[in-house]
C-alpha cells in the first residue's frame, strides 16, 4: 500500500497557515507525516508522497524523511483536485494494490486507528475504505479522512477538477465503499482556531488522565472548586473517543443541561442506545439529581464504558475539608480525583473553605488565616482532607481555575510541592465546561 499526504490547503478559515501552527512543540502537519513515515519503516507502506505548496514542508520532507517524495503544488488556488492529480501521477510506476489518502491537519489520528483502517481494508472486499465516525451511538457513520482507494480508482481520482476531493469519487461508488468506525476526536480537521483550542484542551486531558483511554473505570470526584465542570469535561472526552459514559452522584448534582437523565435501568439502557453521555439518579428538589435507590454502581459499570461520580459537595466554595460523613465514595470506585480551586490562594479561610471549622482544625489556623500554597498541599494530601476515604485507590489531584499566567505559575509551585510529598498525578488546568 502507498500513501499520499495532502498538505497544500490555504487555511482560509483558520486565518494563518494551520499546517505550520505549533502544537506541543511541533507543527501540525508533522503528526500525520511522522505516523506515515513510521508505518513506512515498518513496511506497512511502500511509497509516500507529500503534496504541498509550502517551502517549509517540502524542505522538511526532503531533509528529514528519506524515501518520501515531496511534490510541489504550484496551483493550490485551483482546489484540492490539483494535489490529488499530482499525487496519483506519482503512483503510475508503482505496483501497490491501493493508496491511503491522508490530510495533514489531523494531528490526533493515532497509530491504532491507522492499523484498524488498514486491517479493515485488508479483511473486507471493498474497493474503497473510508474512516468514519458517529456523533451519537444511534447516528449513521459520517465519512471522514483518511480514505483508502484501490488502484482501479486512480484514473477517476486523476479526473477530478476544481475543489472536488476524493469524497466525490466515494459518493459515486458507495456500493463499493466500506466505512471503518473510528473515534470522532481523531478524525476532526482543525479548520478553525476554535477547533484547535478544543483539540488542545482534550489532548491535555488525555495526557493528564490516561485512564480516559481505557474502559471499565468508576471515577469518584471529591473536594471543591469545579467538580461538576471537571466531570462534564471528562465525560465529553470519553464521548469523543466513542465511549459510553454515565455521570451520577452520591450527593446532589444539578440535572445536566447537555445530556439526558435516567431515573431507572430501563431508561438508562434506552438512552445509552442514543447518547454517548447519560446522567443517572433520582429527582431531587431545586432541579437536582440525587443518588438512586433502584440503580447500583454495578448496574452502571455493566451498562457503560465508564462511570463518573460526583462524590462530594462544596456549595461552590473553592476549597473543602470534609465532615464526618464525607465524602461518599462507593466501594467499587477504583479511581479518586481530588479537586481544589486555585482562587482560594491568598483568601481568608472562612471565605473560601467549606466546612471552615474542619479546615481550621486541620490547618491549626483561625478563620482569618490567608490560604497559602502549603495549606492547599496539606488539604489535598491529608487523609483528613481531600484524600479522606480514598484508601488505596489511584488518586489524582486537580488544581483547577488556572485561568491566567500568574495563577498557573502558582499552581505549578503547588504541583511541585505535591509531587515532592509523594503525589503521583497532579494536573494544573482551567476547566470551564461549555458543552459536549
Amino acid at each position: 500500500m502507498d500513501a499520499i499526504m495532502l498538505a497544500a490547503g490555504n487555511s482560509a478559515r483558520f486565518g494563518e497557515n494551520k499546517l505550520l501552527y505549533p502544537l506541543d512543540g511541533k507543527p501540525v502537519y508533522r503528526y500525520m507525516l511522522e505516523l506515515l513515515y513510521k508505518k513506512k519503516k515498518e513496511r506497512q507502506l511502500e511509497h509516500i508522497i507529500v503534496v504541498s505548496q509550502y517551502d517549509e514542508i517540502l524542505k522538511d520532507v526532503s531533509e528529514h524523511f528519506p524515501g518520501i517524495r515531496a511534490v510541489r503544488n504550484p496551483e493550490p488556488e485551483k482546489g484540492i483536485s490539483v494535489s490529488i492529480r499530482l499525487g496519483t501521477a506519482c503512483l503510475e510506476q508503482g505496483d501497490s494494490d491501493a493508496c491511503l489518502f491522508a490530510v495533514a491537519d489531523q494531528p490526533g489520528f493515532s497509530e491504532a486507528s491507522f492499523d484498524k483502517l488498514v486491517n479493515f481494508w485488508r479483511t473486507h472486499d471493498y474497493g474503497i475504505a473510508a474512516s468514519a465516525a458517529a456523533v451519537r451511538p444511534d447516528a449513521a457513520l459520517e465519512m471522514k479522512n483518511p480514505v483508502i482507494f484501490s488502484r482501479k480508482y486512480y484514473e477517476r481520482l486523476r479526473s477530478l477538477t476544481g475543489d472536488a476531493g476524493g469524497k466525490q469519487v466515494v459518493r459515486r461508488n458507495m456500493e463499493d465503499t466500506g466505512l471503518c468506525a473510528l473515534p470522532l476526536d481523531e478524525l476532526e480537521d482543525l479548520d478553525t482556531r476554535e477547533a484547535l483550542a478544543g483539540f488542545q484542551r482534550r489532548r491535555t486531558f488525555i495526557r493528564e488522565f490516561p485512564f480516559l483511554k481505557e474502559k471499565g473505570h468508576a471515577v469518584s470526584i471529591v473536594g471543591a472548586g469545579g467538580k461538576t465542570s471537571l466531570m462534564n469535561t471528562l465525560a465529553s472526552c470519553y464521548a469523543r473517543m466513542g465511549k459510553r459514559v454515565i455521570v451520577t452522584t452520591t450527593t446532589h448534582i444539578y440535572r445536566p443541561e447537555y445530556y439526558p437523565a435516567a431515573e431507572n435501568l430501563e431508561q438508562l439502557h434506552d438512552l445509552l442506545e442514543q447518547h454517548w453521555i447519560v446522567a443517572a439518579g433520582a429527582d431531587a428538589p431545586q432541579g437536582k439529581l440525587c443518588m438512586s435507590d433502584n440503580m447500583l454502581l454495578s448496574d452502571y459499570r455493566k451498562a457503560a464504558d465508564a462511570v463518573l461520580i460526583e462524590a462530594d459537595g462544596a456549595k461552590h466554595f473553592p476549597c473543602k475539608v470534609p465532615g464526618e460523613t464525607e465524602p461518599v465514595i462507593p466501594k467499587d470506585s477504583d479511581i479518586v480525583i481530588g479537586v481544589a480551586g486555585m482562587d482560594a490562594l491568598g483568601q481568608p479561610l472562612a471565605d473560601v473553605c467549606f466546612r471552615k471549622e474542619k479546615a481550621m482544625e486541620l490547618l491549626g489556623a483561625d478563620e482569618g488565616h490567608l490560604i497559602t500554597e502549603k495549606d492547599l498541599v496539606k488539604i489535598l494530601l491529608s487523609t483528613k482532607g481531600t484524600r479522606k476515604c480514598a484508601g488505596s485507590r489511584e488518586y489524582y489531584i486537580v488544581l483547577n481555575k488556572c485561568d491566567h499566567a500568574e495563577i498557573m505559575e502558582r499552581a505549578e509551585c503547588v504541583r511541585k510541592m505535591l509531587l515532592q510529598e509523594g503525589a503521583e498525578h497532579v494536573a494544573c488546568i482551567s476547566c470551564q465546561f461549555s458543552g459536549v
